[in-house]
């Protein structure tokens, strides 16, 4: 029993070694915040935590996300970096970094730290370091989207079901019935709308000429010319 005490206090420990060093191993390009910048209460409305966050008076305010345990604010370009910065700050006041953009892509933002790249869309922030994954976190609230993007049906739609892969977010929308199927990869690069060939009770399927989507609570299944070429679980269904 004390042998099994031991080994949780020490995963225990090694789990908040690794959250800390997201956040407060800045290396050249990467600035950390100071204190006054890393306010993490969880009371206070993400979009006015980030709004001085920006590390120049040129740079403002584009885009800001909120995970579980972290704000994230995109900013602005200035005269040092024309593409922007990426501004990451823990909810619990532990710790943030600034760091210079390196790619814009449609709603995905990358920033790289040495070895470390940050990447955050509407739908997930990911820290991946040496090519391996340590972060991985849903995004609860963002400012700054645009109406399309955040919630994939268009203003006065309804969404009949949104639903999420590894890789995809798909939105059901219409009028009155369902009509139109929404799928946004998670990375940003690719959305693609098309009006439903068909539905049912927990299915619909659309066409994209030889492509065909077919959404169920169980999976999005994706074929072309009768082979499957995408098959993903369904994680959540709303």
């Amino acid at each position: 029993m004390q042998h099994k005490l031991t080994n949780s206090k020490v995963l225990k420990l090694a789990l908040a070694s690794a959250g800390a060093l997201l956040f407060l191993a800045p290396s050249l390009g990467a600035n950390a915040l100071s204190n006054s910048q890393q306010d993490g209460s969880e009371n206070r409305d993400s979009f006015l935590v980030a709004q001085g966050n920006c590390p120049t008076r040129r740079s403002t305010v584009d885009r800001t996300f909120e995970t579980p345990n972290y704000y994230v604010t995109i900013c602005s370009g200035d005269s040092r970096n024309s593409l922007g910065y990426y501004v990451g700050a823990a909810k619990d006041g532990s710790g943030g970094i600034t760091v210079p953009l390196t790619r814009r892509s449609g709603d995905r933002y990358i920033a790289a730290n040495g070895n470390t790249i940050y990447a955050v869309t509407p739908y997930e922030l990911r820290v991946s370091q040496n090519g391996r994954t340590i972060l991985n976190e849903r995004i609860l609230a963002a400012s700054g989207d645009d109406t399309v993007s955040a919630r994939g049906c268009r203003n006065r739609e309804s969404t009949f079901v949104t639903a999420e892969t590894a890789s995809y977010v798909i939105s059901i929308c219409g009028g009155d019935l369902p009509g139109s199927y929404v799928g946004e990869s998670k990375n940003g690069n690719g959305r693609i709308r098309l009006p439903l060939q068909s539905y049912g009770r927990d299915r619909f399927a659309a066409v994209n000429g030889d492509t065909r989507y077919v959404l169920t609570r169980n999976e999005l299944r994706v074929t072309q010319n009768g082979q499957t070429i995408l098959r993903e679980t369904v994680r959540n269904w709303n």
